[in-house]
């Protein structure tokens, strides 16, 4: 049966509807993502990772009927053979953060490899997003039809603030290369960031609300912000591999959690691979910074021996 006790009244339909249509050829749900942690905004989505022991389109057009006329949903559906063959990136997010609701799947495994991987992939992403922003969609907006001009106005903003969510990502994936543990809240980073720049990026989402109308105005500043933090994990990456890697070594492993969010068990140890069960933390207290207006000042700081992120 699934665990639906306490949750949201809409999460539990969905999941007790996936249940009853998939059956046996259901093998796990989880939740994750923002709602899951109680760092939802006004526009965040319910996150599902629905995992299959098979599909076809049967099955799959069944998963569609669940959520047709259902808003602020994003679903992330796999085999388990597909899970089995997943690629060296992206691994993290069966690890950490998640909710089991039904079943369970042993996630891929990572290794220190894995992370660096996925480093190196947010800080190609991230500044991607921000140059190609920059470049081609800065766009000179007098002579555009009022419409039309806000509309473009609101997705490069949009963009750039998914863009800052992977940056959040990079931040805690870094952790693990410092030999710390995963956060799995934008609150338990900020309790271990000491750099201005880098909680101003946590700001960026949690204070979207408020800094939008400014990002949507001219986002120029915001790409510089977060393109200036891409280049400087990347240079991270560069200087400091073997003690990253050394960091890496060191570190508690990662541990198993029993079913619900907030517990854990002792950390394991599986033939130099890291695998964990899904666990959740709790709310911690909440600093805010406003980003600062030199967005370069960035790129000039270190934060010690980084080698390093995971809606956030």
């Amino acid at each position: 049966m699934p665990a639906t006790d306490g949750l949201p009244l809409e999460v539990r339909e969905v999941v007790e509807a996936l249940v009853a249509s998939l059956g046996d050829d259901l093998s796990a749900i989880y939740w994750h993502g923002s709602e899951a942690h109680a760092e939802a905004k006004p526009d965040s989505d319910h996150d599902l990772i629905i995992v299959m022991k098979r599909l076809d389109e049967h099955l799959l057009l069944r998963i569609q009927g669940v959520f047709l006329g259902r808003d602020n949903w994003s679903s992330f559906v796999q085999t388990e053979e597909e899970l089995r063959q997943y690629p060296s990136t992206g691994r993290l997010q069966f690890h950490f953060g998640l909710v089991p609701l039904f079943g369970q799947v042993d996630p891929p495994p990572f290794s220190r490899e894995n992370v660096i991987d996925d480093l190196r992939q947010l800080a190609l992403d991230i500044r991607f997003e921000c140059r190609y922003r920059l470049f081609h969609r800065e766009l000179d907006y007098t002579e555009m039809e009022a419409h039309y001009r806000k509309f473009l106005r609101t997705r490069n903003a949009r963009m750039l603030r998914y863009a800052a969510k992977l940056a959040v990502l990079a931040l805690k994936t870094r952790e693990l290369l410092q030999g710390g543990s995963y956060p799995e809240t934008r609150d338990e980073l900020r309790k271990r960031l000491t750099d201005e720049d880098e909680l101003a990026i946590i700001d960026i989402i949690d204070l979207w609300e408020e800094l939008r109308p400014k990002f949507e105005e001219d986002a120029t500043t915001l790409a510089l912000q977060l393109d200036a933090f891409a280049r400087k994990l990347v240079h991270e990456l560069e200087v400091s591999p073997a003690h990253a890697a050394a960091a890496v070594d060191a570190a508690g492993r990662p541990h198993r959690a029993r079913r619900g969010p907030r517990a854990g068990r002792p950390p394991r140890d599986r033939g130099g691979e890291w695998t964990r069960r899904q666990g959740d933390s709790g709310p911690a207290h909440r600093r805010v910074r406003v980003p600062r207006a030199d967005p370069g000042s960035l790129h000039d700081s270190h934060r010690g021996h980084s080698g390093s992120g995971g809606a956030t």
